[in-house]
């Protein structure tokens, strides 16, 4: 078996998981084979006695699961390039903010790791949306593949933009909008989410339409089944308008650009272990659903009318 562990070295105590790693890894040697890519030069192949130095681009092609130390951030960064890969297994470990994806303990990763050796673990799968700009810079149609979602944005400028979409060729809406979020339900914890989005169950088989600061009071966003195809053209009074995945700018684009969006025959699986799930993360994490009343009393008044 091969691990493959990414690193963001920025983040604080990310040395000292390493260190750890790197023993987990001598002690279970005959079991699995771990290599890391640190993007950090200050690192080299002599550094570690039993993680393999690689680039990323061969860790992500040799590795059975891949691990990434870090935020978020650094998992969807990942996550956008194993699909180039192939269909990959992804263990992230929280060492930033929030870390509602990458949500693995730092302290339980070597426990975790030997739980997926010993494969005494669930997988997670999850929707992949891609995105084929059909002119502009990317006129190759080349595809764009995001987790979260896939962000029209009007780039700075101070006027709102034009989205027309269609839904399996039907005509649905034209916002006016500072831009158009499309989400996955994964990424309906995150900007969709900022944006006024619904929470959506991550195995619901929809993708989520979320105009950004919609010019009217009846724009609202929308939920779609995720076998549809989205057609949408984008007008603007200035030259050109950004289009991002996962948070990562995909170019400028200018007036009159058609996209194409679909659910990715594609998927990418978390790798889990029982005590995790979504619903305690988001309770956890987000705070959901949580109350300061003191909901003791309607149990007293059950127990007291009981005893009548």
């Amino acid at each position: 078996m091969q691990i493959g562990i990414i690193v963001n070295p920025r983040k604080d105590n990310v040395s000292t998981l390493i260190t750890k790693i790197d023993r987990f890894a001598g002690r279970i040697v005959k079991k699995a084979k771990f290599y890391i890519c640190t993007y950090n030069s200050t690192y080299t192949a002599n550094s570690f006695e039993n993680l393999i130095v690689e680039s990323e681009k061969n860790l992500l092609k040799k590795s059975d699961l891949i691990i990434t130390l870090g935020g978020d951030g650094t998992l969807l960064r990942t996550v956008t390039k194993m699909h180039q890969a192939s269909n990959k297994k992804i263990m992230g470990v929280n060492l930033g903010g929030l870390g509602f994806l990458a949500d693995t303990p730092a302290e339980s990763v070597t426990s975790h790791i030997e739980n997926f050796i010993n494969s005494n673990y669930f997988l997670d799968e999850r929707t992949l949306i891609e995105c084929t700009p059909e002119n502009g810079i990317n006129s190759n149609k080349k595809k764009i593949i995001a987790l979260n979602d896939v962000v029209i944005d009007k780039a700075g400028f101070s006027r709102v933009i034009q989205i027309d979409i269609k839904i399996d060729g039907k005509s649905l809406n034209s916002y006016i909008a500072d831009g158009l979020i499309i989400s996955t339900p994964t990424g309906s914890t995150g900007y969709s989410l900022s944006a006024g989005g619904p929470i959506v169950s991550p195995h619901s088989k929809v993708i989520l339409l979320n105009p950004i600061c919609p010019h009217s009071l009846t724009n609202r966003p929308m939920v779609i089944p995720d076998e549809s195809e989205i057609q949408v053209r984008v007008w603007t009074e200035n030259d050109s308008f950004s289009l991002l995945s996962d948070g990562d700018t995909q170019g400028k684009f200018p007036s009159g650009t058609s996209l194409i969006l679909r659910k990715s025959a594609e998927t990418v699986g978390f790798v889990k272990v029982k005590s995790q799930d979504f619903f305690k993360t988001l309770n956890k994490k987000m705070r959901w659903g949580e109350d300061f009343r003191n909901k003791k009393r309607w149990t007293y008044q059950k127990n007291n009318n009981a005893d009548n």
